[in-house]
């Protein structure tokens, strides 16, 4: 496979051509090497996709990071993200980024409303008045930049809602960094019970989006680029949950019921 590369003209069109539009705020999650080498590196996707969104755009990225759970401090200007990509440590450390307190899931934002939501502080990162239910209130989209829909964090909003029994509540304690001193803070995650070990497939969400004419792709070099709105990813993973809760487990003929 030869490598190709990827300059900032063809990237703004494919975005264009999958629906992002000027005002849009969006969820990005990334797996850029199946987009190939940009041109100006990480930036040139940057800044690509605020030309595209322009001065009234928003865009968040995850920038989670499990440590707080294994009883290390939290600071959100100096804590890594893990796991989330090149993308999202980049946009994690661009001085105009804006982060969430939540030690564990946090998101990373630039742009018009990235102050107000990132200033959102709830005990879980999937909370009514969280950030991520913000970007829900204010029509975020999802965008998939080289990332397939396994990808999309925003589905725990509605695995929390629909109380699964494959998860549980967890409390963690510990130490974040807030108005430049150190807090004593307490936050929690409704984590998967890992004694039945549920394998999530986010597969059947997106089938329904695209019965549903809700999802949109275009193929870019190696990968491709999707798109959805928040709210309808939501509405469609609620549905299968509400008509089977066990709908996104990939594993659930080895799990005792």
């Amino acid at each position: 496979m030869s490598l190709l590369t990827l300059n900032r003209q063809n990237l703004e069109k494919t975005l264009i051509a999958v629906g992002v539009a000027n005002g849009d705020g969006l969820l990005v999650h990334s797996a850029l090497q199946f987009l190939g080498k940009p041109e100006g590196g990480e930036a040139m996707y940057l800044d690509a996709l605020l030309n595209v969104i322009g001065a009234c755009g928003t865009i968040a990225v995850p920038a989670f990071n499990f440590a707080f759970a294994r009883g290390e401090d939290f600071d959100p200007l100096n804590t890594p993200s893990e796991g989330m990509g090149v993308f999202s440590e980049f946009v994690r450390q661009h001085p105009e980024s804006k982060r969430t307190s939540h030690p564990m899931q946090s998101l990373a934002l630039i742009g018009a409303q990235a102050e107000e939501l990132a200033g959102r502080d709830t005990p879980s990162a999937f909370d009514d008045s969280s950030a991520f239910d913000g970007m829900l209130q204010n029509n975020f989209k999802l965008l998939l930049l080289g990332a397939d829909v396994q990808a999309a964090s925003i589905v725990h909003y509605s695995e929390q809602r629909a109380e699964l029994a494959y998860r549980y509540w967890k409390e963690f304690k510990g130490r974040v960094r807030a108005a430049g001193e150190w807090q004593s803070r307490s936050y929690k995650m409704f984590v998967r019970d890992l004694e039945i070990d549920p394998q999530l497939k986010l597969a059947p969400i997106q089938s329904a989006l695209q019965d549903k004419k809700q999802w949109a792709e275009q193929p870019l070099n190696f990968g491709k680029i999707s798109l959805c709105s928040l709210a309808d990813f939501v509405t469609a993973t609620d549905e299968l949950l509400a008509k089977d809760p066990w709908a996104l487990i990939g594993n659930r003929a080895e799990i005792k019921l």
